[in-house]
């Protein structure tokens, strides 16, 4: 029997982002002997060329929906926050039903030689669908409760979601959300955690890079994006520490966002600028997350984060906020690392000086972010999404491979929710 041949879907691939570092990770991770694999972009941008070309695997094959520059230039200014008038009549009013059109008509010819389409952002459902094949959506954010107070955002995207035969949720709390807002679809929803090569992020880690602080600090890998990722309540609660315990270690924040030189002046009022590195963007943050002495997260809301996954993978300690949705899952209610309310600053400076200074706490969390690890790596990933393609009649072309233990399978298949029903 033939290789399952599967399409993957996604708007664009841009640096920083959380859904393209879990996308490249599965586009490598996915067994060849069973699966031919094809890559769909709506919208090339740079970042495309300069990162992401030599991380997509060679065997992948890369449609693209919009190369003309008239179907994206306008779009790329948009997404980064450039575009001006008259760009935003024409991005938005002209041309986004002729945009539909080009993008429908090309992707039904792509799709014709593939036999799964998986919308890896949901976003191909806008235009797309009655593919005459299994076409599944996997949701990397929870479904927001204003949705049902907002009853015509709430018949849009009842609209779109009934157009997948499975929607996927990449957390257990967020498949029960989906659920709840859309009951109608209720047995359509599943969760599958995104895979991730332990064995490469750790080889990753140990890559040499410049920048690593000479003394002890603690890393925060995120957007600085305050709407999301409140790192404002990170640097108060790092200033707490500084001044009130007198800690050693410095604050590493590794990414980029807009709101960048608010937290610098934030910082600067608090006393705390000299401590405080705003690092930027670097394609391979891991050895800055394997030599700090604390890994933390302050979102507001989060997926999934990918972040937290790879640094439970290194074994880090970890702290986050407990936003909807993902670290509880990830840190095992708590086990596998600390947990505060969100935005709480004296909570989450007391759950950092305790990850700091108890070697007990640190040697029990150590231990259970490794065992907890293997949820989220390749082996359990392939098991699900095995079963959830033989459930959607999808004919796979051979029993699994996988070297999986007979507890890794016992544990996998009693998880709940897994699956879909």
């Amino acid at each position: 029997m033939s290789r399952t041949r599967v399409l993957f879907h996604v708007t664009h691939l841009r640096r920083g982002g959380g859904i393209e570092s879990s996308l490249i990770s599965l586009l490598n991770i996915l067994d060849r002997s069973l699966f031919s694999v094809g890559l769909s972009i709506a919208y090339p941008t740079d970042d495309l060329d300069t990162i992401f070309r030599q991380r997509i695997p060679a065997d992948v094959q890369v449609h693209m929906l919009g190369p003309q520059r008239w179907l994206s230039y306008c779009r790329n200014l948009k997404i980064t926050g450039r575009l001006k008038w008259p760009g935003r009549i024409y991005e938005e009013l002209l041309l986004p039903q002729i945009r539909k059109r080009v993008f429908r008509s090309r992707i039904k010819r792509i799709a014709a030689d593939y036999d799964i389409i998986i919308d890896y952002d949901l976003s191909l459902a806008r235009f797309a669908c009655d593919f005459g094949k299994p076409f599944l959506g996997i949701s990397h954010f929870r479904f927001p409760e204003r949705l049902s107070i907002n009853k015509r955002k709430y018949r849009t995207f009842a609209h779109y979601y009934q157009r997948y035969d499975a929607m996927i949720a990449i957390c257990k709390a967020m498949q029960e959300g989906g659920k709840k807002l859309f009951p109608l679809l209720a047995d359509r929803f599943a969760t599958l955690y995104p895979g991730f090569d332990q064995a490469d992020i750790r080889r990753r880690a140990d890559e040499p890079v410049e920048g690593i602080p000479d003394g002890p600090y603690i890393v925060s890998v995120t957007r600085l994006e305050e709407t999301q990722k409140d790192v404002s309540t990170l640097i108060k609660a790092f200033a707490l520490l500084v001044q009130q315990h007198h800690i050693a270690e410095s604050l590493l924040l590794v990414g980029q966002g807009r709101h960048r030189s608010e937290l610098e002046r934030l910082s600067v009022d608090l006393g705390v600028r000299d401590r405080v590195v705003f690092f930027g963007f670097t394609p391979n943050p891991l050895p800055y997350v394997k030599h700090a002495r604390l890994m933390v997260l302050s979102s507001k809301f989060e997926g999934l984060p990918t972040a937290l996954i790879e640094g439970l993978m290194l074994g880090q300690v970890l702290v986050s906020s407990d936003c909807p949705t993902g670290p509880r899952e990830i840190l095992k209610d708590g086990r596998a690392g600390l947990l505060v309310p969100v935005g709480d600053a004296p909570a989450l400076a007391a759950a950092m000086l305790r990850g700091l200074q108890d070697a007990n706490l640190r040697n029990r969390l150590h231990a259970e972010a490794i065992a907890h690890a293997d949820e989220f790596g390749i082996n359990a990933f392939h098991y699900r999404f095995q079963q959830l393609l033989q459930r959607l009649g999808v004919r796979i072309a051979a029993g699994s491979p996988w070297p999986l233990s007979s507890d890794q399978i016992d544990r996998i298949s009693r998880a709940p929710n897994q699956e879909p029903t």
